[in-house]
């Protein structure tokens, strides 16, 4: 039986090897009150002196139709309004939102052979820090545009959109 925890290991496996491929460390976090799961860091020339640049992000994944919808170029997603609000708080560290979208069947999520190990899926990100906090009691539909790709040009991108003081953009 596939639990929440089976996809928490595999986001967080995705994000892993994306960062690895990219030279980025990864560090998951072990309490995330604040709607980080993970920290995103590389070390950055940033005009002839090195930069430790952060980045937060909040894991999310999911194969289920009834908590997102493709709409062509967005995709809907319901989310815990408590997460929301912490990825729009002010910080100074940035944080985002990866939403991972895995296949409706389950057997096809991780597949492995002897020359390859796959995650079928796709990650998409979402930057809140400039919306509004919500009132809602429960869940808001969160729209994220199907361009916003989590992959190792994007990863490296944002950290030094971050350490040009760019971000966001």
């Amino acid at each position: 039986m596939i639990s929440s925890h089976h996809m928490e290991d595999i986001h967080i496996s995705y994000i892993s090897a994306l960062c690895a491929s990219a030279g980025i460390s990864y560090d998951t976090q072990r309490h995330d009150d604040d709607s980080t799961d993970g920290i995103i860091k590389k070390r950055i020339d940033k005009q002839g002196a090195l930069v430790d640049v952060f980045l937060r992000i909040q894991l999310k994944s999911t194969s289920s139709s009834s908590l997102y919808k493709d709409q062509g170029d967005v995709i809907k997603y319901i989310l815990k309004v408590k997460n929301y609000n912490d990825l729009c708080r002010k910080a100074t560290i940035p944080v985002i939102l990866g939403l991972l979208i895995l296949p409706e069947n389950a057997d096809q999520w991780v597949q492995c052979n002897l020359e390859e190990l796959l995650i079928k899926g796709r990650m998409y990100w979402a930057d809140f820090s400039a919306s509004p906090e919500s009132d809602n009691a429960s869940t808001v539909t969160v729209e994220i545009p199907k361009t916003n790709i989590v992959n190792k040009e994007f990863l490296l991108e944002a950290l030094s959109k971050i350490a040009r003081d760019e971000w966001p953009s």
